[in-house]
Formats: structure tokens, C-alpha cells, sequence
């Protein structure tokens, strides 16, 4: 049986959705609801699902932010979007991100029940699962799609690889095979290694220097291998690094919203002081410095890949004031949002 999980913040929605549709004839059976998307991977965690149904507009977490999280996290769990209007920059944001289906809540009653899941249940069979390698085609290796390259680039930025060596090894061969340039690994992984410079201070000369993949993923196995042997070095070990990358996760999953040091201490079971001393030890900046930091990096991609304002992407980044907002990209890039804008859309000219 395929195992559903509806995700919706209403929940006359959520058992209407599941008292309707015909679950079972389709090979189907709901295993659980869950009003937004944090819910919703709290339950993942817990329960395995084949997939999601999932409202567009919820609070805590919207449900693109809970498809992008699930793609990296849960690459084999597929999802049908639901939306009360035609959001059609979101459907279509969320059709990128590899969505089955999608279904209008307005024109959910007039159609066919049995014809939904048996669409949705055709496009399952007909898919191969995300996580299996892709085929070589023979002679050269073609670039990856986008939403390729998408899907490994928010499985580096994760960090679950830094502390599992078969995930470490699988989303290399993934990234060898995909046929990713040399240049883009070259600058993500700079990023991606920017909490743990405290701990470890890479050598980027050498990973600017690197000629192919092989050589670029040599370079981050190396990483991988002296900050573990810093961890074996310190008092506090293992342990404590495994509780910070997943504070780190945890900030990165939720910078756009509400967030304090509270929560990120919460989950990961220390007190807030001591939690606030180990995260600053850790990743060489203090919780506040870290979310103002997460939140510019997401504004940098949403001024790249939107032409929203810039009053929308500051509040959709944490930021209620947008002068503000400016004034603090402005810190953290020397450039006004509009300046970094301008400048990424001319150096694709």
C-alpha cells in the first residue's frame, strides 16, 4: 500500500480530503494528518511515507518550504500540492521541485474522485525513485537539469553527510554521476562549510584549484576526514558536534519564521546558555549572527530566481521592515538588495 500523509492547517480540510477520496481501490491508505509542514516532519521522522499531500499556505512552515526540506531529506517521497486559490508562481515553484500533481481546493468536488488517485496512482508506477543513480549515457556525461542540480545542492547544504559515511559516499557518487561542473561544486562548498570554520579552516586555494568533480570531491572528503579528527580531539567530542549540525539544520529549516535561540536549545536538549556557548564554539558566530546570516542567503536566492520586491522578499526572509532589511544585506554584502539584484541578472547577460 502506498502510505499518504495529508498536511493541512485546516482541519475540516484534512478530514474531508480523507473521509472522501477513494484511498484504498488505489492502493492507498492514510497514515497520519498534520497541520503544517514542522508537524509533518516531525511525523516523517517517526513513520515512513510514500506521499504527501500538501497545502500550498499554512503558517509555522509554508508548504513549498516543507517540499524543498523533503526533497533533501526524503528524496523517495513523492507529493500532490492542494491550494484554495490559483496560485499558479507557486504551483509552478512547486512543480520544479518534482510535485506529482495539483489539485485546486475550488475545483476539488466537481471532479472525479477515482479519477484523482488513479491519475496520481498511474504517475507513481510510471516514476523511477529519486534516489536511484542516474543512467550514464554513453560518451559524455550531459549538465544536470536544474532541478537536479537543486535537489544536490540542498542535500550538501543539509550537512547530514558530515556525520553518515554511506550518505557521505552516495551523495558523492550521486554528484560524480550527475555530470555537475567542477565550477558549481567550487562554490558551494565554501558555503556549505561556513558554520564549521571554527572548527576547521579549509584550504579554498586548493579547491579553487581543482581541475574535475574527482578532485573537488577529494577535497571535501579531506574536510570531512580533519574535522573528525578535531572532534576526537576535543573533551566534548562527538556528541556535542552532532547536537550543533543538527541546531544548524534546525536554523536552516526554519530562518524565515519566528526563530529564538530558545527554540534551536529546545531542540536539541540543552539550556539556552549553554547551548548559546557551544553553537558560538562551534560554528564561530553567535546564534543571532548565524539566523542573519541564513536569512541574506535566502534573500540572495529569491532576488536571483523571483522578480518579487523587495518589501515581499524581506518579509518573506523574517523581515516585517524592509528598510531594515536593506541596511542588514547591506552589512552582510556591501551591496543594497536592488545593487545585487542588478548585478546577478547582468552577469547571466
Amino acid at each position: 500500500m502506498i502510505r499518504v500523509l495529508i498536511v493541512d492547517d485546516d482541519k475540516l480540510a484534512r478530514k474531508g480530503l480523507i473521509s472522501i477520496l477513494p484511498w484504498s481501490r488505489h492502493g492507498m491508505t492514510v497514515v497520519g494528518e498534520a497541520a503544517n509542514g514542522a508537524k509533518a516532519l516531525e511525523f516523517m521522522e517517526r513513520q515512513e511515507v510514500d506521499l504527501l499531500f500538501v497545502d500550498l499556505s499554512m503558517p509555522v512552515m509554508s508548504g513549498l518550504e516543507l517540499l524543498r526540506i523533503v526533497q533533501s531529506r526524503f528524496p523517495d517521497v513523492r507529493s500532490v500540492v492542494l491550494s484554495f486559490h490559483e496560485e499558479f508562481e507557486s504551483v509552478q515553484t512547486a512543480y520544479r521541485l518534482g510535485v506529482l500533481d495539483y489539485l485546486s481546493k475550488v475545483r476539488l468536488e466537481s471532479e472525479d474522485d477515482e479519477q484523482i488517485l488513479q491519475r496520481i496512482g498511474e504517475r507513481l508506477a510510471s516514476e523511477t525513485p529519486r534516489s536511484a543513480p542516474a543512467a550514464a549515457a554513453p560518451g559524455s556525461v550531459p549538465p544536470p537539469a536544474e532541478e537536479d542540480w537543486s535537489a544536490l545542492e540542498a542535500q550538501w547544504r543539509s550537512l547530514h553527510w558530515l556525520y553518515s559515511e554511506a550518505l557521505f559516499q552516495r551523495l558523492c557518487q550521486r554528484t560524480a554521476e550527475a555530470g555537475v561542473s567542477v565550477h558549481r561544486l567550487a562554490g558551494l562548498f565554501p558555503r556549505i562549510l561556513a558554520p564549521l570554520e571554527n572548527v576547521h579552516a579549509p584550504d579554498f586555494g586548493r579547491l579553487a584549484e581543482a581541475g574535475d568533480v574527482a578532485a573537488a570531491l577529494q577535497w571535501m572528503r579531506d574536510c570531512r576526514s580533519v574535522i573528525y579528527a578535531q572532534v576526537a580531539a576535543a573533551s566534548d567530542g562527538a556528541t556535542t558536534m552532532e547536537s550543533m549540525l543538527k541546531a544548524v539544520l534546525f536554523i536552516r529549516e526554519r530562518a524565515t519564521g519566528a526563530l529564538h535561540a530558545e527554540d534551536a536549545a529546545e531542540h536539541v536538549h540543552m539550556s539556552r546558555s549553554y547551548f548559546c556557548q557551544c553553537f558560538k564554539k562551534w560554528t564561530g558566530s553567535t546564534f543571532n549572527e548565524y539566523l542573519r546570516q541564513e536569512r541574506i542567503r535566502a534573500a540572495e536566492r529569491l532576488l536571483c530566481e523571483t522578480n518579487r520586491s523587495i518589501g515581499w522578499i524581506a518579509n518573506a526572509v523574517g523581515y516585517s521592515d524592509s528598510k531594515y532589511f536593506s541596511q542588514l544585506f547591506h552589512e552582510q554584502t556591501s551591496l543594497l538588495p536592488s545593487e545585487f539584484r542588478a548585478q546577478h541578472h547582468k552577469g547571466e547577460e
